[in-house]
């Protein structure tokens, strides 16, 4: 697929031509950036819910997976020309400060100077590919799973359709080939304080579980209705536990310390209520000694990636 017609002056006319080239870069980027706020703004934004329930009854039958899949189209082409027209402007302008010769904004010929052929082939890519992922996704279930990776494979198609259009695709392999250890001592680090943690956690605090389920739970309550409800809260303060464990890692690598103690600060108020409450402290402890020990580990985890990525 040819390059969208966008020209950076060249050099001899700049006199500039690092300045060419990063504007050339922004113009790229700038055109991922409207694929994916054309991807937003159509299934979020302009996707009715009846369209959504028609597609997950009838599937391949529905006129909503058709229409939604055009409108990805048109909202892509749309996104494309314009940005396409903004960058010609910005180059023209560009040209006439480092020449003196005056431009005269919007023209038939700055449109004429766009290659629609391009964009037309990315529009019908994206509808293409929106249309076969949304029907594949029609048959699962709506799962916060099936959810993310519905949304990474718009996104992956959205990239790679973009580097074919800005010839970026070599580009980006190359990028791709150039993962090194620091980003598996990151991926290494995010991955220790999730699922690891928890079980560390759960097992630490095990002793201890046990007794605060007696006390916080009547005999007389049936345990076959406590059952789905403790099951689910146990779900949701497991989920707590990994944002939480998310936050304070990003915060240790990026050196915001600060941010880690206006975090703890803030659980601690959400549940300074049920802490009080509490006749004799038991659960306060528990809380305590589960947070201070996610915190820990955490922290600790942060600082060796940091020590093994030579950042320390």
């Amino acid at each position: 697929m040819e390059a969208i017609g966008i020209e950076v002056p060249s050099i001899e006319v700049l006199n500039m031509g690092e300045i060419g080239a990063e504007q050339l870069q922004l113009q790229q980027l700038a055109l991922i950036a409207g694929l994916l706020v054309a991807h937003v703004l159509g299934d979020f934004y302009f996707q009715p819910a009846g369209w959504v329930k028609s597609r997950n009854t009838k599937h391949l039958l529905s006129p909503a997976l058709y229409l939604h899949a055009l409108l990805h189209g048109v909202l892509a082409f749309f996104a494309l020309l314009i940005l396409s027209l903004f960058a010609t402007l910005a180059t023209k302008e560009t040209g006439a400060a480092a020449t003196g010769v005056s431009t005269t904004g919007l023209s038939a010929a700055s449109i004429t100077a766009i290659e629609l052929t391009p964009l037309f082939l990315v529009a019908i890519g994206v509808m293409v590919t929106h249309f076969i992922i949304d029907a594949v996704k029609s048959y699962a279930s709506p799962t916060t799973f099936a959810f993310v990776i519905d949304q990474a494979a718009h996104i992956i198609a959205a990239i790679i359709l973009w580097a074919l259009l800005t010839q970026q695709f070599t580009p980006l392999l190359q990028h791709i080939y150039a993962i090194n250890y620091h980003h598996l001592v990151l991926l290494l680090a995010y991955l220790i304080i999730l699922s690891p943690t928890s079980i560390f956690i759960k097992q630490l605090l095990s002793p201890w579980t046990k007794e605060l389920d007696e006390l916080t739970n009547p005999k007389r309550t049936s345990g076959l209705v406590q059952l789905p409800v403790q099951r689910t809260l146990a779900m949701a303060g497991q989920r707590i536990g990994y944002l939480e464990r998310l936050l304070i890692l990003t915060f240790v690598l990026l050196n915001q310390f600060a941010a880690i103690g206006f975090l703890i600060a803030a659980k601690s108020i959400f549940r300074f209520g049920d802490l009080t409450k509490s006749e004799d402290k038991k659960l306060t402890e528990y809380v305590l000694l589960g947070t201070l020990t996610s915190v820990v580990i955490t922290i600790a985890t942060g600082l060796v990636a940091k020590w093994c990525m030579g950042k320390l």
